[in-house]
């Protein structure tokens, strides 16, 4: 297993951890706009921390504007799937969100010299699979909402095109500074989110009160969140057939098994079909290399 390989993996262990996080939130019912600024200021200090054991150039114009363009797109994102769950099931907002990828898996050879091997598109499948059976396994009736149908479609491109080109930027971020940046870029996106979470906050309310569950979870998710995107951003030089679903497929294997564990969530039969065919996608992409300089030498 390559140095790389072993970020996007354990980066995708830390995405797990705010999947946690994130469940925790759900269950002891934080306010989204309280949750999402704790996660945003706790990540965002815990990159802004990381930054000084880095190569870091503060003063580059392009890092700023890349950096507030993603935390614009992060704060998007969160808006269309708070939308979305509010017309239909939250299962179809998390498989769109997780389906996002396939933004930088498409536009990324346009952009940077990547290699795609035959095995990739099969790898791709599998984990769009996986989404699918977790997303039945996850789908409950009763969740789904009366809405307006054209809105809820609308709401779920947005998931998809905000999470996407956020993905995209992780890969805009290597070919301009390859190894360097890496926490700064993190520390500004969270920063910037912060920041418009902030102004909506103030906007709407005359004063900010924080309760110990939302910071509890907040936090978690914060720093969880923010380790797992600085992980991802140093394997960026991994194709993007490859980093993505790999660091996904983990996060989702590890949130499935955090969550049955802790909060003894039944794993039915479609979640156990999801955990097979993520487990597939994992040893293709872990092994991807050998497999396909063995298979082609037959």
């Amino acid at each position: 297993m390559t140095e790389t390989v072993l970020l996007s993996v354990l980066s995708g262990v830390s995405f797990a951890g705010a999947g946690l996080g994130y469940k925790m939130a759900e269950r002891w019912q934080c306010r989204s706009s309280v949750f999402i600024l704790v996660f945003a200021i706790t990540g965002g200090a815990f990159a802004g921390i990381m930054a000084f054991f880095e190569i870091t150039v503060w003063l580059e114009p392009r890092l700023w504007i890349l950096g507030i363009a993603m935390g614009l797109l992060f704060d998007l994102a969160i808006y269309f799937i708070m939308q979305a769950n509010r017309l239909g099931p939250a299962s179809a907002s998390w498989t769109i969100l997780n389906l996002g990828l396939l933004v930088p898996i498409f536009v990324s050879p346009f952009i940077i010299e990547e290699t795609v091997l035959w095995l990739d598109p099969i790898i791709v499948v599998l984990f769009i699979l996986m989404l699918l059976m977790f997303a039945r396994g996850m789908k409950n009736t009763g969740e789904v909402a009366k809405g307006r149908h054209k809105l809820h479609i609308l709401m779920l491109l947005g998931i998809f095109f905000a999470q996407g080109f956020f993905l995209l930027g992780n890969k805009i971020k290597f070919l301009l500074f390859n190894d360097a940046n890496t926490a700064a870029l993190t520390f500004i996106v969270y920063l910037s989110g912060a920041m418009v979470v902030l102004i909506v906050i103030y906007s709407t309310d005359k004063r900010l009160t924080i309760l110990g569950t939302e910071l509890k979870a907040g936090s978690i998710t914060g720093i969880c969140n923010s380790l797992g995107v600085i992980l991802l951003l140093s394997a960026m030089s991994l194709p993007s057939t490859i980093v993505f679903p790999l660091s996904a497929s983990v996060a989702l294997l590890g949130g499935v098994f955090l969550t049955s564990s802790i909060y003894r969530e039944r794993l039915n039969r479609a979640k156990m079909i999801g955990v097979t065919l993520g487990l597939m996608a994992l040893i293709l992409a872990v092994f991807r290399g050998k497999l396909v300089s063995i298979l082609n030498g037959i």
